[in-house]
């Protein structure tokens, strides 16, 4: 016997693929797919007053596979600047921070090419665990583009890309960041103070009394 309340895609009539579409979505929202979360997470912040953006990054290794004992986030693609973080940055407790030019990370499937910018775990993140106050402060906006640009790497997993550390890289991608090249991630303009606004405007006046008077 035909069951009625089953869809069938045999002969739909459009009322009756709407019905099934709609039914199908309910079904998609009330049981929904799991999904591996990104371990990675970041945001940028700008300072008006300062003309400054303030990189922040956290790692969620609650189900990630392996601790996590360096995190690259790349910020020149050109390695035309091979320099260690300026102004400020921040790293947890047990972490250091300094550049590094990529290497093997070029090739794919990372496809990353320049200067990375890696904070270094003295004793690796383990698996269950979160840690934030991976951060640093630059002029440059983030980079528009959607290329690799970031990766993270374990002493204790080998079954990433056999590219660094023998398939350590536990996970890539593309992250909220700078690109020090790119035209798209230029300094902001630095608001003027107000007062280099009142210096020039009383400067004018004085031009203007000065006119005055050899007139």
């Amino acid at each position: 016997m035909k069951n009625s309340n089953r869809c069938s895609w045999h002969y739909p009539s459009g009322l009756a693929k709407l019905l099934c579409i709609i039914s199908l979505v309910a079904f998609a929202d009330a049981f929904p797919l799991s999904a591996n979360a990104a371990i990675l997470s970041g945001n940028a912040s700008f300072d008006s007053n300062t003309g400054l953006y303030t990189y922040s990054y956290t790692l969620d290794n609650t189900s990630g596979p392996a601790a996590i004992k360096e995190l690259s986030v790349l910020v020149d693609s050109s390695q035309a600047k091979v320099s260690n973080p300026s102004l400020s940055f921040s790293a947890p407790a047990g972490w250091s921070m300094g550049a590094a030019v990529s290497g093997s990370s070029a090739d794919t499937p990372l496809n990353e090419y320049g200067v990375f910018w890696q904070w270094f775990a003295g004793q690796a993140l383990p698996m269950g665990s979160t840690l934030s106050g991976f951060s640093f402060i630059t002029p440059f906006a983030p980079d528009t583009g959607s290329a690799n640009n970031y990766f993270l790497w374990s002493n204790s997993y080998t079954g990433g890309p056999p590219l660094i550390g023998s398939g350590g890289i536990v996970e890539w991608g593309h992250i909220v960041a700078p690109n020090f090249v790119m035209t798209s991630s230029v300094p902001a303009a630095v608001p003027i103070p107000a007062a280099i606004w009142l210096f020039g405007s009383g400067l004018l006046g004085l031009i203007g009394v000065a006119r005055r008077k050899t007139i």
